[in-house]
């Protein structure tokens, strides 16, 4: 399912407030690696349970959020598990490594990486 978020406010009801998975994606339409992975991302979405998520978040509009999330490049992709952020990635991968990725994050314990 993909997500809207309009603010701040939006990413801590559709991310951090959330059980599941939901993938952050960091993008700009400038950027052909985020052009990529948009495809990518997109290929993924067979991997997820009617609680998981996909947020796509435009990096020109939600500086301020990607800031606060130490977001200083995109494409970004943030993984959180039960609220708590799990993985992060930057630039671009195949459909197999993020396929990969997601099944990892869905095993883990969910303990966030970050403090």
């Amino acid at each position: 399912m993909l997500r809207v978020v309009a603010g701040v406010k939006d990413f801590e009801d559709q991310v951090m407030d959330t059980s599941g998975m939901v993938l952050v994606n960091f993008w700009a339409w400038w950027s052909d690696e985020c052009g990529r992975m948009s495809t990518v991302m997109r290929k993924v979405t067979d991997l997820l349970d009617d609680k998981d998520a996909i947020v796509q978040l435009d990096w020109d509009h939600h500086r301020g959020l990607a800031h606060e999330l130490e977001v200083f490049g995109v494409p970004t992709l943030l993984i959180y598990m039960n609220g708590n952020e799990v993985a992060r990635y930057s630039g671009t991968m195949s459909e197999n490594d993020l396929m990969r990725r997601v099944i990892e994050a869905k095993n883990c314990d969910a303990s966030p990486i970050l403090q």
